[in-house]
Protein backbone atom coordinates (compact mmCIF):
# COMPACT_ATOMS: atom_id res chain seq x y z
CA UNK A 1 0.00 0.00 0.00
CA UNK A 2 1.45 3.35 -0.97
CA UNK A 3 2.44 6.00 1.51
CA UNK A 4 -0.16 8.35 2.96
CA UNK A 5 -0.41 11.69 1.24
CA UNK A 6 1.33 14.50 3.07
CA UNK A 7 -1.26 16.87 4.48
CA UNK A 8 0.66 20.10 4.06
CA UNK A 9 1.50 19.51 0.40
CA UNK A 10 -1.99 18.41 -0.46
CA UNK A 11 -3.50 21.56 0.94
CA UNK A 12 -1.57 23.54 -1.63
CA UNK A 13 -1.96 21.22 -4.58
CA UNK A 14 -4.30 21.84 -7.52
CA UNK A 15 -4.72 19.78 -10.68
CA UNK A 16 -5.49 22.01 -13.66
CA UNK A 17 -8.83 21.68 -15.43
CA UNK A 18 -7.86 21.08 -19.06
CA UNK A 19 -8.79 18.84 -21.97
CA UNK A 20 -8.00 15.22 -21.10
CA UNK A 21 -5.56 13.04 -23.05
CA UNK A 22 -6.18 9.28 -22.88
CA UNK A 23 -2.89 7.46 -22.32
CA UNK A 24 -1.63 3.98 -21.59
CA UNK A 25 0.79 3.60 -18.68
CA UNK A 26 3.70 3.25 -21.13
CA UNK A 27 2.67 6.47 -22.91
CA UNK A 28 2.41 8.25 -19.58
CA UNK A 29 5.95 7.17 -18.66
CA UNK A 30 7.29 8.42 -22.02
CA UNK A 31 5.52 11.76 -21.57
CA UNK A 32 7.04 12.23 -18.13
CA UNK A 33 10.47 11.08 -19.34
CA UNK A 34 10.39 13.70 -22.11
CA UNK A 35 9.46 16.41 -19.63
CA UNK A 36 12.22 15.24 -17.29
CA UNK A 37 14.86 15.35 -20.05
CA UNK A 38 13.94 18.98 -20.76
CA UNK A 39 14.31 19.79 -17.05
CA UNK A 40 10.80 21.17 -16.87
CA UNK A 41 9.58 22.48 -13.54
CA UNK A 42 7.45 20.50 -11.13
CA UNK A 43 4.45 22.66 -12.07
CA UNK A 44 4.83 21.62 -15.72
CA UNK A 45 4.75 17.93 -14.73
CA UNK A 46 1.60 18.64 -12.72
CA UNK A 47 0.04 20.22 -15.81
CA UNK A 48 0.90 17.17 -17.94
CA UNK A 49 -0.57 14.83 -15.34
CA UNK A 50 -3.68 16.99 -15.11
CA UNK A 51 -4.23 16.53 -18.85
CA UNK A 52 -3.99 12.73 -18.66
CA UNK A 53 -6.73 10.11 -18.34
CA UNK A 54 -5.35 6.59 -18.06
CA UNK A 55 -6.67 3.71 -20.13
CA UNK A 56 -5.02 1.19 -17.78
CA UNK A 57 -4.51 0.87 -14.04
CA UNK A 58 -1.39 2.57 -12.73
CA UNK A 59 -0.28 -0.12 -10.30
CA UNK A 60 1.89 0.39 -7.22
CA UNK A 61 4.80 -1.25 -9.04
CA UNK A 62 4.51 1.08 -12.04
CA UNK A 63 4.16 4.16 -9.87
CA UNK A 64 7.19 3.20 -7.79
CA UNK A 65 9.16 2.63 -11.00
CA UNK A 66 8.29 6.14 -12.18
CA UNK A 67 9.31 7.61 -8.83
CA UNK A 68 12.64 5.74 -8.90
CA UNK A 69 13.52 6.61 -12.51
CA UNK A 70 12.25 10.18 -12.78
CA UNK A 71 12.32 11.52 -9.22
CA UNK A 72 9.26 13.79 -9.67
CA UNK A 73 8.86 16.80 -7.44
CA UNK A 74 6.45 16.69 -4.50
CA UNK A 75 3.51 18.24 -6.37
CA UNK A 76 3.97 15.99 -9.40
CA UNK A 77 4.25 12.94 -7.13
CA UNK A 78 0.94 13.81 -5.51
CA UNK A 79 -0.68 14.49 -8.90
CA UNK A 80 0.52 11.07 -10.07
CA UNK A 81 -1.04 9.43 -7.02
CA UNK A 82 -4.40 11.09 -7.69
CA UNK A 83 -4.20 9.96 -11.32
CA UNK A 84 -3.54 6.42 -10.08
CA UNK A 85 -6.61 6.64 -7.85
CA UNK A 86 -8.83 7.45 -10.81
CA UNK A 87 -7.43 4.44 -12.70
CA UNK A 88 -7.95 2.02 -9.79
CA UNK A 89 -11.00 0.40 -11.43
CA UNK A 90 -9.19 -0.61 -14.63
CA UNK A 91 -7.10 -3.67 -15.48
CA UNK A 92 -3.31 -3.25 -15.36
CA UNK A 93 -1.27 -3.21 -18.59
CA UNK A 94 -1.25 -6.60 -20.29
CA UNK A 95 2.54 -6.77 -19.88
CA UNK A 96 2.10 -6.81 -16.09
CA UNK A 97 -0.28 -9.80 -16.09
CA UNK A 98 1.16 -13.27 -15.35
CA UNK A 99 1.29 -15.77 -18.21
CA UNK A 100 -0.36 -18.50 -16.10
CA UNK A 101 -3.18 -20.34 -17.84
CA UNK A 102 -6.74 -19.87 -16.60
CA UNK A 103 -7.83 -22.50 -14.06
CA UNK A 104 -10.05 -25.33 -15.20
CA UNK A 105 -13.72 -25.21 -14.25
CA UNK A 106 -13.29 -27.37 -11.15
CA UNK A 107 -10.40 -25.27 -9.81
CA UNK A 108 -12.22 -22.00 -10.53
CA UNK A 109 -15.25 -23.27 -8.61
CA UNK A 110 -13.06 -24.45 -5.71
CA UNK A 111 -11.52 -20.98 -5.37
CA UNK A 112 -14.99 -19.41 -5.40
CA UNK A 113 -16.27 -21.83 -2.76
CA UNK A 114 -13.26 -21.01 -0.59
CA UNK A 115 -14.06 -17.30 -0.94
CA UNK A 116 -17.70 -17.91 -0.01
CA UNK A 117 -16.57 -19.86 3.05
CA UNK A 118 -14.22 -17.03 3.97
CA UNK A 119 -17.05 -14.50 3.90
CA UNK A 120 -19.52 -16.73 5.77
CA UNK A 121 -17.22 -18.33 8.35
CA UNK A 122 -14.09 -16.24 8.80
CA UNK A 123 -15.23 -12.61 8.67
CA UNK A 124 -17.90 -13.04 11.38
CA UNK A 125 -15.16 -14.25 13.74
CA UNK A 126 -13.26 -10.98 13.79
CA UNK A 127 -12.58 -9.99 17.41
CA UNK A 128 -13.77 -6.74 18.93
CA UNK A 129 -11.13 -4.10 18.18
CA UNK A 130 -10.20 -0.45 17.82
CA UNK A 131 -8.71 1.06 14.67
CA UNK A 132 -7.92 4.50 13.30
CA UNK A 133 -9.75 5.57 10.15
CA UNK A 134 -8.07 8.47 8.33
CA UNK A 135 -9.74 10.03 5.30
CA UNK A 136 -8.42 12.62 2.85
CA UNK A 137 -11.13 14.29 0.75
CA UNK A 138 -10.66 15.84 -2.69
CA UNK A 139 -13.03 17.48 -5.15
CA UNK A 140 -13.03 19.82 -8.12
CA UNK A 141 -15.30 22.44 -6.59
CA UNK A 142 -14.74 26.11 -7.47
CA UNK A 143 -12.03 27.81 -5.45
CA UNK A 144 -10.58 31.28 -5.08
CA UNK A 145 -7.01 31.16 -6.38
CA UNK A 146 -6.07 34.75 -5.59
CA UNK A 147 -7.14 37.76 -3.63
CA UNK A 148 -10.25 39.54 -4.96
CA UNK A 149 -10.81 36.85 -7.60
CA UNK A 150 -13.99 34.97 -8.48
CA UNK A 151 -14.13 31.26 -7.64
CA UNK A 152 -13.07 29.11 -10.59
CA UNK A 153 -12.87 25.39 -11.31
CA UNK A 154 -9.17 24.58 -11.28
CA UNK A 155 -9.22 20.79 -10.93
CA UNK A 156 -8.97 18.31 -8.08
CA UNK A 157 -7.71 19.68 -4.79
CA UNK A 158 -7.84 18.71 -1.16
CA UNK A 159 -10.85 19.98 0.75
CA UNK A 160 -10.33 18.36 4.14
CA UNK A 161 -9.27 15.38 6.18
CA UNK A 162 -10.40 13.53 9.27
CA UNK A 163 -8.86 10.96 11.56
CA UNK A 164 -11.24 9.05 13.77
CA UNK A 165 -10.88 6.11 16.13
CA UNK A 166 -13.52 3.49 15.39
CA UNK A 167 -14.51 0.35 17.23
CA UNK A 168 -15.67 -2.95 15.78
CA UNK A 169 -17.86 -4.77 18.29
CA UNK A 170 -20.31 -7.62 17.77
CA UNK A 171 -20.04 -7.31 13.97
CA UNK A 172 -20.94 -3.61 14.13
CA UNK A 173 -18.60 -0.75 13.21
CA UNK A 174 -19.06 2.46 15.17
CA UNK A 175 -17.09 5.67 15.69
CA UNK A 176 -15.79 6.09 19.22
CA UNK A 177 -16.83 9.75 19.25
CA UNK A 178 -20.51 10.44 20.10
CA UNK A 179 -22.93 11.36 17.33
CA UNK A 180 -24.65 14.77 17.15
CA UNK A 181 -28.08 14.85 18.76
CA UNK A 182 -29.70 16.51 15.73
CA UNK A 183 -28.45 13.98 13.17
CA UNK A 184 -30.78 13.17 10.28
CA UNK A 185 -32.75 9.92 10.11
CA UNK A 186 -30.77 6.85 9.12
CA UNK A 187 -27.19 6.02 10.06
CA UNK A 188 -25.60 9.42 10.82
CA UNK A 189 -22.19 10.48 9.55
CA UNK A 190 -19.25 10.09 11.86
CA UNK A 191 -18.39 13.13 13.92
CA UNK A 192 -16.50 15.64 11.81
CA UNK A 193 -17.11 13.77 8.56
CA UNK A 194 -18.61 15.59 5.60
CA UNK A 195 -18.96 14.80 1.93
CA UNK A 196 -18.89 11.45 0.20
CA UNK A 197 -19.01 8.48 2.59
CA UNK A 198 -19.15 4.72 2.25
CA UNK A 199 -19.75 1.88 4.67
CA UNK A 200 -19.52 -1.88 4.85
CA UNK A 201 -15.75 -2.28 4.41
CA UNK A 202 -15.50 -4.84 7.22
CA UNK A 203 -17.56 -7.51 5.49
CA UNK A 204 -21.05 -6.21 4.73
CA UNK A 205 -20.17 -5.26 1.15
CA UNK A 206 -18.59 -8.66 0.54
CA UNK A 207 -21.62 -10.46 1.94
CA UNK A 208 -23.90 -8.29 -0.21
CA UNK A 209 -21.93 -9.10 -3.38
CA UNK A 210 -22.14 -12.86 -2.82
CA UNK A 211 -25.87 -12.67 -2.07
CA UNK A 212 -26.61 -10.46 -5.08
CA UNK A 213 -24.50 -12.48 -7.54
CA UNK A 214 -26.79 -15.44 -6.81
CA UNK A 215 -29.02 -13.78 -9.42
CA UNK A 216 -26.17 -12.21 -11.37
CA UNK A 217 -22.90 -13.50 -12.79
CA UNK A 218 -19.53 -14.30 -11.20
CA UNK A 219 -16.63 -15.91 -13.09
CA UNK A 220 -12.83 -16.08 -13.33
CA UNK A 221 -11.26 -13.36 -15.49
CA UNK A 222 -7.47 -13.31 -15.04
CA UNK A 223 -4.53 -13.76 -12.65
CA UNK A 224 -2.62 -10.86 -11.11
CA UNK A 225 0.70 -10.80 -9.30
CA UNK A 226 0.70 -8.80 -6.04
CA UNK A 227 3.19 -8.27 -3.24
CA UNK A 228 1.43 -11.05 -1.35
CA UNK A 229 1.59 -13.50 -4.26
CA UNK A 230 -0.63 -14.63 -7.12
CA UNK A 231 -4.35 -13.76 -6.87
CA UNK A 232 -7.31 -14.89 -8.93
CA UNK A 233 -9.43 -12.01 -10.25
CA UNK A 234 -13.14 -12.77 -10.72
CA UNK A 235 -15.55 -10.43 -12.50
CA UNK A 236 -19.12 -10.08 -11.30
CA UNK A 237 -22.25 -8.30 -12.48
CA UNK A 238 -25.48 -7.71 -10.56
CA UNK A 239 -28.65 -6.55 -12.35
CA UNK A 240 -30.78 -3.83 -10.83
CA UNK A 241 -33.50 -6.39 -10.04
CA UNK A 242 -31.14 -8.27 -7.69
CA UNK A 243 -29.23 -5.31 -6.25
CA UNK A 244 -29.03 -4.39 -2.57
CA UNK A 245 -26.55 -1.58 -3.19
CA UNK A 246 -27.98 1.88 -2.59
CA UNK A 247 -26.91 5.39 -3.49
CA UNK A 248 -28.53 8.18 -1.49
CA UNK A 249 -28.07 11.91 -1.49
CA UNK A 250 -29.82 15.09 -0.54
CA UNK A 251 -30.34 17.54 -2.22
CA UNK A 252 -30.09 18.99 -5.74
CA UNK A 253 -27.52 21.76 -5.57
CA UNK A 254 -28.68 25.18 -6.76
CA UNK A 255 -25.71 27.05 -5.42
CA UNK A 256 -22.76 26.69 -3.08
CA UNK A 257 -23.21 23.42 -1.22
CA UNK A 258 -22.41 21.97 2.16
CA UNK A 259 -22.04 18.24 1.69
CA UNK A 260 -22.82 15.69 4.36
CA UNK A 261 -23.57 12.01 4.03
CA UNK A 262 -24.15 8.61 5.55
CA UNK A 263 -24.57 5.18 4.02
CA UNK A 264 -27.70 3.05 4.12
CA UNK A 265 -28.30 -0.70 3.82
CA UNK A 266 -25.57 -3.29 4.09
CA UNK A 267 -23.34 -1.77 1.45
CA UNK A 268 -23.62 1.62 -0.10
CA UNK A 269 -22.45 5.13 -0.70
CA UNK A 270 -24.03 8.48 -0.26
CA UNK A 271 -23.67 12.16 -0.97
CA UNK A 272 -25.85 14.65 0.86
CA UNK A 273 -25.98 18.20 -0.42
CA UNK A 274 -27.99 20.75 1.52
CA UNK A 275 -29.94 22.95 -0.88
CA UNK A 276 -31.29 26.35 0.17
CA UNK A 277 -34.13 25.86 -2.29
CA UNK A 278 -35.43 22.60 -0.84
CA UNK A 279 -33.41 21.16 2.04
CA UNK A 280 -35.80 18.21 2.43
CA UNK A 281 -35.62 16.74 -1.11
CA UNK A 282 -33.87 13.39 -1.19
CA UNK A 283 -32.51 11.25 -4.00
CA UNK A 284 -32.39 7.46 -3.67
CA UNK A 285 -31.45 4.82 -6.19
CA UNK A 286 -30.70 1.10 -6.02
CA UNK A 287 -28.74 0.52 -9.23
CA UNK A 288 -27.22 -2.58 -10.71
CA UNK A 289 -23.47 -2.77 -10.30
CA UNK A 290 -20.36 -4.66 -11.40
CA UNK A 291 -16.77 -5.11 -10.35
CA UNK A 292 -13.99 -7.50 -9.45
CA UNK A 293 -13.01 -9.76 -6.54
CA UNK A 294 -9.30 -10.47 -5.96
CA UNK A 295 -9.09 -13.84 -4.21
CA UNK A 296 -6.16 -15.67 -2.62
CA UNK A 297 -6.48 -19.07 -4.38
CA UNK A 298 -5.05 -20.97 -1.38
CA UNK A 299 -7.13 -19.57 1.49
CA UNK A 300 -10.10 -17.95 -0.25
CA UNK A 301 -9.33 -14.63 1.50
CA UNK A 302 -10.55 -11.64 -0.50
CA UNK A 303 -7.73 -9.11 -0.82
CA UNK A 304 -9.29 -6.43 -3.03
CA UNK A 305 -12.72 -5.56 -4.36
CA UNK A 306 -13.93 -3.01 -6.86
CA UNK A 307 -17.53 -1.90 -7.26
CA UNK A 308 -18.99 0.41 -9.91
CA UNK A 309 -22.65 1.33 -9.84
CA UNK A 310 -24.55 1.43 -13.13
CA UNK A 311 -26.20 4.80 -12.53
CA UNK A 312 -27.72 5.54 -15.94
CA UNK A 313 -29.45 8.89 -16.42
CA UNK A 314 -29.80 11.13 -13.39
CA UNK A 315 -27.97 13.65 -11.22
CA UNK A 316 -25.32 11.09 -10.20
CA UNK A 317 -23.42 9.84 -13.25
CA UNK A 318 -20.86 7.65 -11.49
CA UNK A 319 -20.33 5.98 -8.11
CA UNK A 320 -17.43 3.60 -7.57
CA UNK A 321 -15.27 2.24 -4.76
CA UNK A 322 -12.20 0.08 -4.14
CA UNK A 323 -11.28 -1.67 -0.89
CA UNK A 324 -7.88 -3.26 -0.30
CA UNK A 325 -7.38 -5.86 2.45
CA UNK A 326 -4.29 -7.32 4.08
CA UNK A 327 -2.98 -9.00 7.23
CA UNK A 328 -3.02 -7.04 10.50
CA UNK A 329 -2.18 -8.15 14.02
CA UNK A 330 -4.95 -7.82 16.60
CA UNK A 331 -3.98 -9.14 19.98
CA UNK A 332 -1.72 -12.12 19.33
CA UNK A 333 -3.25 -13.22 16.01
CA UNK A 334 -3.27 -12.12 12.36
CA UNK A 335 -6.51 -11.24 10.60
CA UNK A 336 -7.35 -9.97 7.10
CA UNK A 337 -8.81 -6.48 7.52
CA UNK A 338 -9.24 -3.34 5.40
CA UNK A 339 -6.01 -1.41 4.85
CA UNK A 340 -7.16 1.21 2.36
CA UNK A 341 -10.30 2.24 0.53
CA UNK A 342 -11.04 4.65 -2.28
CA UNK A 343 -14.43 6.10 -3.18
CA UNK A 344 -15.25 8.24 -6.21
CA UNK A 345 -18.41 10.02 -7.26
CA UNK A 346 -19.30 12.16 -10.27
CA UNK A 347 -22.50 14.18 -10.04
CA UNK A 348 -24.05 17.01 -11.98
CA UNK A 349 -23.71 20.39 -10.35
CA UNK A 350 -26.69 22.59 -11.07
CA UNK A 351 -25.11 25.82 -9.91
CA UNK A 352 -25.06 27.16 -13.50
CA UNK A 353 -28.19 25.44 -14.82
CA UNK A 354 -31.79 26.61 -14.84
CA UNK A 355 -33.09 23.11 -14.19
CA UNK A 356 -30.37 20.85 -12.76
CA UNK A 357 -32.74 17.92 -12.26
CA UNK A 358 -33.27 17.54 -16.01
CA UNK A 359 -29.57 17.75 -16.89
CA UNK A 360 -28.17 14.22 -17.22
CA UNK A 361 -24.78 14.46 -18.92
CA UNK A 362 -21.82 16.70 -19.59
CA UNK A 363 -23.13 17.78 -22.99
CA UNK A 364 -25.83 19.89 -21.31
CA UNK A 365 -23.31 22.43 -20.10
CA UNK A 366 -23.79 21.53 -16.45
CA UNK A 367 -20.55 21.15 -14.55
CA UNK A 368 -19.61 17.71 -13.24
CA UNK A 369 -18.64 17.57 -9.59
CA UNK A 370 -15.96 14.96 -8.87
CA UNK A 371 -15.21 13.83 -5.34
CA UNK A 372 -12.56 11.34 -4.24
CA UNK A 373 -12.08 9.95 -0.75
CA UNK A 374 -8.86 8.18 0.22
CA UNK A 375 -9.18 6.27 3.49
CA UNK A 376 -6.62 4.26 5.44
CA UNK A 377 -7.23 1.91 8.37
CA UNK A 378 -4.35 1.71 10.84
CA UNK A 379 -3.49 1.15 14.52
CA UNK A 380 -5.57 -1.99 14.96
CA UNK A 381 -5.66 -3.17 18.58
CA UNK A 382 -7.92 -5.47 20.52
CA UNK A 383 -10.87 -4.17 22.52
CA UNK A 384 -11.03 -5.82 25.91
CA UNK A 385 -9.96 -5.78 29.52
CA UNK A 386 -7.42 -7.80 31.45
CA UNK A 387 -7.80 -9.13 34.97
CA UNK A 388 -4.98 -10.12 37.34
CA UNK A 389 -5.79 -12.43 40.24
CA UNK A 390 -3.46 -12.18 43.23
CA UNK A 391 -3.45 -15.45 45.22
CA UNK A 392 -0.72 -14.74 47.77
CA UNK A 393 -1.99 -11.43 49.08
CA UNK A 394 -1.83 -11.10 52.86
CA UNK A 395 -4.92 -10.35 54.84
CA UNK A 396 -5.06 -6.73 56.04
CA UNK A 397 -3.97 -6.12 59.60
CA UNK A 398 -6.80 -5.66 62.06
CA UNK A 399 -7.54 -2.12 63.08
CA UNK A 400 -7.25 -1.55 66.85
CA UNK A 401 -9.69 0.72 68.61
CA UNK A 402 -8.96 2.48 71.87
Amino acid sequence: MRKLILLGLLAAMVLPAVAAKRLTVAQLEKTLEAANEKHRADEEAVRLLGEAVLAERLTDAARERIFANLHPGPKAELALQLLADQSAFLDPPAAELPADAAPDAATAERILNAARGYVVKTLPRLPDFFATRTTYRFDNSPQVLGANQWPVRAGLHMVGSTSLEITFRDDQLQPVAPQPANAAAGPPPAAGMQGLQTRGEFGLILAMIFVDTGKGALSFHHWEQTRGGLVAVYRYTVPKSASNYSVDYCCISLGPSNRQGGGRRGGGSSLMVNSPADPTSFYHKTPGYHGSLFIDPASGAILRITLEAEMGAGPVSRMASVIEYGPVVIGDRKYICPLRSLALIEALDGSNAANPVVATDRDTGVNTVIQINETSFTSYHRLGATTRIITDAQAPSPVSHP
